[in-house]
């Protein structure tokens, strides 16, 4: 599959880092699956992937957390 971003590179199954800003809070998710460009190196998250770094950040946020930092673990 051709990058969208920039035409040229291959997208090439990998893990990259997702950091989420919210209400003041910073949560960063290491390890996460993902397509990446090896040209540009721009990243593309599967949809339920996504989904599932959110639903876990709202917890944390709503948890009062201001900083945290964890290791990618997919939904049971």
């Amino acid at each position: 599959m051709k990058c969208m971003i920039c035409k040229h590179g291959e997208m090439e199954k990998g893990f990259t880092t997702i950091t989420l800003e919210k209400d003041g809070a910073t949560i960063l998710f290491k390890h996460v699956p993902a397509l990446l460009c090896d040209n540009c190196g721009e990243k593309y998250i599967d949809e339920k992937i996504t989904s599932e770094l959110l639903t876990k950040a709202q917890e944390i946020v709503k948890n009062g957390v201001e900083v945290d930092i964890r290791e990618y673990t997919p939904a049971a």
